[in-house]
């Protein structure tokens, strides 16, 4: 049984589920939408992660763990779930850098995708990208199969797939069903949850388990559903009806032929049934028996280290070579540099106080684009968040290796973007101090926008969400920053949260970098009630903390820690897709 909780009770979801799955056998799992197919699918591989399982959940005899079914069990997914960078034979070899035991050597990998590439006739795609939905790829079926094709890199026993002819047209579909038949016929267990199947897919099928609301309604040989329904419902198939699986379906969730069948509670007759209690004798032999081998975790699985390594050489690198992953990280800075340029132009050097405050204004621009352009950066992990779930269920990797690589990923482009900016900018506009400062600071405070967007995007459930927060919260602390209001002019009630903007401290390190050593910054451009002042002195940029450049660094950096450590928790605690 399956339930999950509702407010005021729990709501049954699989209800007194018994069947056999059996070696060299393809079972169809059918029924009616909403009946569960899929969520059996899920308890049965050890993908739930939500809701209450109680019973038995058996392989050969022995119950397996959770971690050993991730290794050892086969598990293709309705959807396309792939690196659309990658081609084919990429991707294979990626998977199997990151499921396979480090004991296997590297040209054994390579044979096993070269077998499964073979087996699964995709010879003619072997180094065509899979593609996304800008990037033209690889066809439908051939992405089918190379889903099938990343379970059969484990060379796996058992393999579940949840409609693997959807969205196919027949000849495609039967193509699937016979890959699925010689998978089967090498002695695999396959089960696969199919609707509407052509009559020839249907008919590669051994064996069938027909649910309804959760119930079993059927379970048993293919070859005598027919007969059963006929004889229980004392209804036979109209004549000229085209579709064995599409007359089954409709009759017990009282369709078409609800005229004759409204009146029958299959799942009742069935549990009532001869075949019903036959069935319930063979499971309890099966899980009394002890002739399989236990399902166990290989002892010499890929670590973090490697794990990371892989993700680095296969997907990194292939997003540097993307114009459609480089342009929003490149284009930004030389557009922006370029618009700096034209508004600011040698203006960094004027001792003027319109000048002055000018090229404060441009600095304190600088530091919130970071902010601002980090939304840049949200789809990398929300677009990115029906693969990360797929893989995690395999057991590719773990959630901070994922998010340390897509954190190296942009730590490692972003030095030479910001080096990009820094050039035009600072040489541009002929701004004082220390250049290695300047590049130095905007990086970090890049990364801090970076590490900012990636926890948003974790936070959010979706990427509309990350868009309304994380401009919401740079905005926010635009007004914390130190130039539209004053420090000593912030309300004690929130003179707190300027302390945690990180605008304060990346403007508060460039203005140092700016004027700490220079004739324009001891400069007395500003008139208080106190007397002329510098701008440092006007901003309130003094003291230990705001006066020490290494301080406004070093609580940059640890923002930057902060942020990412809430990013890599996110992602690892906060689920958005419950199975």
């Amino acid at each position: 049984m399956y339930t999950v909780n509702k407010k005021k009770d729990k709501l049954v979801i699989l209800d007194g589920i018994t069947a056999i799955f059996a070696p060299g056998k393809m079972t169809a799992l059918m029924g009616p939408s909403g009946c569960g197919k899929t969520t059996l699918l899920d308890v049965v591989a050890g993908r739930k992660n939500s809701g209450t399982i109680t019973g038995d959940i058996k392989y050969g005899g022995v119950s397996p763990k959770k971690e050993a079914l991730k290794h050892c069990v086969g598990y293709v997914e309705q959807f396309d779930t792939l690196v659309g960078e990658l081609t084919v034979r990429q991707m294979l070899m990626y998977t199997a850098e990151l499921r396979l035991p480090t004991t296997v050597p590297t040209k054994d990998k390579v044979a096993r995708v070269d077998e499964t590439i073979a087996r699964l006739d995709l010879i003619s795609c072997t180094n065509t990208v899979i593609g996304n939905a800008l990037l033209r790829g690889i066809s439908g079926g051939q992405a089918k199969r190379v889903n099938l094709a990343l379970s059969l890199i484990m060379r796996p026993s058992v393999i579940y797939l949840d409609e693997p002819t959807s969205g196919l047209d027949s000849n495609m579909a039967n193509e699937v069903a016979d890959c699925l038949r010689s998978l089967a016929d090498e002695g695999r267990t396959i089960v696969c949850t199919i609707h509407s199947p052509t009559a020839y897919a249907f008919g590669r099928f051994d064996d069938l388990l027909m649910l309804k609301a959760g119930k079993v309604t059927y379970s048993g040989e293919l070859g005598a559903a027919a007969r059963y329904f006929e004889r229980v419902a004392m209804v036979k198939p109209p004549s000229g009806f085209f579709s064995l699986p599409e007359y089954l379906v409709d009759l017990t969730s009282n369709g078409k032929y609800a005229a004759v069948s409204k009146d029958v509670d299959f799942r009742a007759l069935w549990a009532k049934s001869e075949e019903a209690a036959t069935m319930g004798k063979l499971v309890s032999a099966q899980a009394n028996s002890d002739l399989a081998a236990r399902l166990v975790v290989p002892a010499s699985m890929p670590g973090q280290p490697k794990q990371l390594a892989t993700l680095l050489r296969f997907r990194m690198t292939t997003h540097y070579r993307n114009g459609e992953f480089l342009g929003p990280r490149i284009g930004d800075k030389i557009i922006f540099g370029l618009l700096i340029l034209s508004l600011y132009w040698g203006i960094g050097d004027d001792e003027d106080t319109s000048s002055i405050q000018s090229t404060a204004s441009l600095l304190y621009f600088i530091s919130a684009l970071c902010g601002y352009g980090a939304a840049a950066f949200v789809p990398s992990l929300t677009l990115d968040r029906p693969l990360y779930y797929r893989e995690l269920a395999d057991g590719c990797y773990t959630p901070l290796v994922y998010y340390m690589s897509k954190f190296v990923e942009e730590a490692v482009l972003a030095v030479f973007t910001s080096l990009l900016f820094a050039c035009i900018t600072f040489f541009g506009c002929q701004l004082q101090g220390s250049f290695w400062v300047f590049a130095g600071v905007y990086y970090l405070t890049t990364m801090c926008g970076i590490c900012l967007a990636y926890a948003v995007a974790a936070i959010a459930p979706n990427m509309d969400a990350a868009n309304a927060m994380l401009p919401t919260y740079v905005t926010t602390c635009m007004y914390f920053g130190g130039l539209f209001l004053l420090f000593d002019e912030i309300p004690i009630g929130w003179y707190w949260f300027s302390w945690t903007s990180f605008l304060r401290y990346s403007w508060g390190a460039q203005m140092l970098n700016q004027y700490s050593d220079s004739a324009v910054g001891r400069y007395p451009a500003y008139v208080t009630e106190s007397g002329p002042v510098n701008v440092l002195d006007f901003y309130g940029m003094n003291g230990d903390i705001m006066g020490s450049l290494g301080a406004c660094v070093g609580l940059l950096a640890l923002l930057v820690l902060i942020f990412a450590t809430c990013g890599a928790f996110s992602i690892a605690y906060i689920r958005h897709a419950t199975r």
